[in-house]
């Protein structure tokens, strides 16, 4: 679509507005509910305002599936990996699940939903597990634990983490850290 001027370019919302909306509606509505109208309507802007950014719908959840691999796939993959001891990085990302802080549960269950529906979304979510766990497993194995054990360990980790998004589990971060020597001692036992 031809652009008409910068000036009303420049009035749009940025890719980055666009998209954040986006993931708000994702994760109140489902998949579904992220449509052009409704996201315009939010952002207080026309339809058409959303083609300054995107070329359709597509695109933008091609964006907003990006949005959720740079956020909490590379998060909780850069909080799994070194430096510092085993037990110093799985607690960093316990502490990253616990605080929400650079990965959102809420958006992970919304992205896995989308996965029920959309086959491709699923390949992407899957590849996700995939690294996620290898970053855990590989916790294990630098703490010394023999190639099995550790993949199991991790995946033990990782599900049990999953499900309790899934499930919505509330808890306050109090009681959560409370509980963490004790999911430490069960699941990972590297004290």
């Amino acid at each position: 679509m031809p652009r008409a001027n910068a000036a009303a370019e420049q009035s749009t919302p940025l890719e980055a507005d666009w998209i954040a909306a986006a993931r708000e509606m994702l994760i109140e509505g489902g998949i579904s509910a992220v449509e052009i109208n409704p996201l315009a309507a939010r952002l207080g802007v026309t339809r058409g305002g959303f083609y300054w950014r995107f070329k359709n719908r597509q695109d933008l959840l091609d964006h907003l599936l990006a949005d959720w691999d740079a956020t909490n796939n590379l998060s909780l993959i850069k909080a799994a990996h070194p430096p510092g001891t085993p037990l110093e990085r799985l607690q960093r990302l316990i502490f990253l699940w616990i605080d929400e802080i650079g990965f959102s549960p809420a958006l992970d269950t919304a992205v896995r939903q989308w996965a029920c529906v959309d086959k491709q979304v699923e390949k992407k979510v899957r590849k996700a597990d995939e690294l996620r766990i290898e970053a855990i497993t590989q916790i294990f194995l630098d703490a010394n634990k023999p190639p099995e054990e550790a993949l199991v360990r991790g995946r033990v980790v990782y599900f049990h983490q999953i499900g309790y998004f899934t499930l919505g589990v509330r808890e306050t971060r109090v009681r959560r850290l409370e509980l963490m020597p004790l999911y430490n001692q069960i699941l990972a036992n590297l004290d």
